[in-house]
C-alpha cells in the first residue's frame, strides 16, 4: 500500500486505496506453488524408488546378484599370457558376465597358481540372499567348492537341490592384469562382485616340458570334477570399486 502525503486546505490525509493483486499475478503465484509441489512429489517418489531398489537384498553397490550369469558364444579365440616365467595358452569360444555374492575365497599355492591364483565360491539368485546363504556351510579345498545345508522343512532353506547346483559356482579366476590380481586378493566373503571376461581352457607350460591343462565348464547345472568355470577376468567390480 502507498500512503500519499497530507494535502493542503483541510488538513485531511489522503490515502490511495489498496490495489488488489491482479488475476495474472495471482495465477502465477498459484502456478508456482503447484509446480513446486509437483517437484517435491517427484523427488520423494524417486527417493522412495531408490530406497526400495537399494532395500533389495540381492542388490548392492549397483550389482544385482539376482540376475542369471550371461554367457555368449563368440568366434573361437586363443591368447598366450606369461607371468613369473610361466607361459599359458588360453582358448575358448564364450564370454561370461556374472553378478554374485562371494561366499568363500581361497588363494592357492599349487603348480598352476601363478596363472590361476584364486578360486571364488559364488552364489546368485535366492542363494545370494543373506538369510538363505547364512544357513549353509561353504567350503573350499583342492580346487573344489562344497555347499552343505538343510533344504525344506521347518529349519531348512526353501529351495531344491537342483536350484542350489544351478546357482552356485566354484570359479577359477585368471587375472588379466596386475590391478585385477591385487583386487582379487582383497575380496572377502560377503562382498558383491561383477566379473566380466571369458570362459577359457588353460594349457600351462610348467618347465621341463611339463604341461598342465584345465578345462572350463560352460554349464550352470553340472557337478563334480570339471564343473568349475575358468574365467579370464578382464573387468572386475568389487562392491563400489571397479578395476
Amino acid at each position: 500500500m502507498t500512503l500519499a502525503p497530507a494535502g493542503f486546505g483541510g488538513g485531511h490525509a489522503l490515502h490511495t486505496p489498496v490495489r488488489p493483486i491482479s488475476r495474472r499475478l495471482l495465477f502465477e503465484a498459484v502456478l508456482t506453488l503447484v509446480l513446486a509441489t509437483l517437484v517435491l512429489a517427484t523427488v520423494f517418489t524417486l527417493q522412495e524408488r531408490s530406497f526400495a531398489y537399494s532395500a533389495n537384498p540381492l542388490v548392492s553397490y549397483g550389482i544385482n546378484a539376482g540376475k542369471e550369469p550371461i554367457q555368449e558364444s563368440v568366434y573361437p579365440f586363443e591368447e598366450t599370457i606369461r607371468y613369473n616365467g610361466i607361459r599359458a595358452t588360453l582358448s575358448g569360444d564364450a564370454t561370461y558376465i556374472i553378478n554374485a555374492r562371494v561366499q568363500s575365497t581361497h588363494a592357492y599355492n599349487d603348480e598352476i597358481s601363478v596363472i590361476m591364483p584364486y578360486d571364488f565360491l559364488l552364489s546368485w539368485g535366492d542363494m545370494a540372499d543373506e538369510d538363505n546363504s547364512s544357513r549353509f556351510t561353504w567350503e573350499q579345498s583342492d580346487r573344489r567348492g562344497e555347499v552343505s545345508g538343510t533344504l525344506g522343512g521347518a529349519g531348512g532353506v526353501d529351495v531344491t537341490s537342483d536350484y542350489v547346483v544351478s546357482h552356485v559356482s566354484n570359479s577359477h579366476l585368471i587375472p588379466a592384469n596386475e590391478s585385477i590380481r591385487q583386487a582379487l586378493s582383497q575380496v572377502e566373503p560377503g562382498d558383491m562382485v561383477r566379473i566380466k571376461g571369458r570362459l577359457v581352457n588353460v594349457k600351462a607350460y610348467i618347465g621341463e616340458g611339463r604341461v598342465l591343462t584345465v578345462s572350463t565348464s560352460k554349464s550352470r547345472t553340472d557337478q563334480g570334477d570339471g564343473a568349475c568355470e575358468v574365467i579370464f577376468v578382464e573387468e572386475l567390480r568389487v562392491n563400489g570399486e571397479s578395476f
